[in-house]
């Protein structure tokens, strides 16, 4: 689900980004793609002229945690699933192209095209990638970080840093379609009144 979802982004942004793209600015389509800055070498650095949206980090959607266990009643049968995971997943745009002026300004499309439209479901959104749920949702938000953590982030990454936004997806759904107990329907409550004490 986190591969689809990640498609599901470039594939939004690259639609939006479409419309701006001029010829002397020198990008080929997609501009949009999934890579890992970090695998970007220093040669590719001078040559690329691409959007690169990276996976930094997932976190679990902490508000959720405490829901019930999911129970579906099937046949008279009871079925017990464990609860799904909610994730968010932090998302980083890097815009590393030749001319840095072409790139502040691919980066300002990309946070105007997210202002614009920050909920994502199948219902507002035409899309090519297959499989995903009814109840897809995704709500994107600007994550700011402060210089110390933006240093940090880089030097991790390992690379001279480009213009960039980092934004948070919230609320990515994942469940195994696993049973872990079933059990009879409850039905009737009978309380004998001859064994109370």
């Amino acid at each position: 689900m986190i591969h689809k979802t990640l498609k599901f982004i470039a594939e939004q942004l690259n639609t939006y980004i479409e419309q701006f793209k001029k010829p002397s600015d020198g990008i080929e389509s997609p501009f949009v793609i999934l890579q890992n800055i970090s695998r970007l070498d220093e040669e590719s650095r001078k040559t690329t002229n691409k959007l690169l949206l990276t996976l930094v980090n997932i976190a679990e959607e902490a508000t959720m945690k405490n829901n019930p266990a999911n129970m579906i009643v099937r046949n008279e049968i009871t079925e017990y699933n464990n609860p799904p995971v909610n994730l968010n997943l932090y998302l980083l745009f890097s815009v590393c192209m030749v001319n840095y002026e072409h790139a502040v300004i691919y980066l300002s499309h990309t946070i105007n095209f997210f202002q614009g439209k920050n909920v994502f479901t199948r219902q507002n959104s035409i899309t090519t990638v297959e499989g995903l749920p009814d109840e897809f949702q995704i709500i994107l938000e600007l994550y700011s970080l402060s210089f110390e953590q933006e240093n940090y982030l880089w030097s991790t990454l390992g690379g001279k840093q480009h213009p960039f936004a980092l934004c948070k997806a919230r609320m990515i759904r994942m469940q195994r379609k696993s049973t872990v107990e079933t059990r009879g329907v409850i039905k009737q409550i009978k309380i004998d009144e001859r064994n109370k004490s």
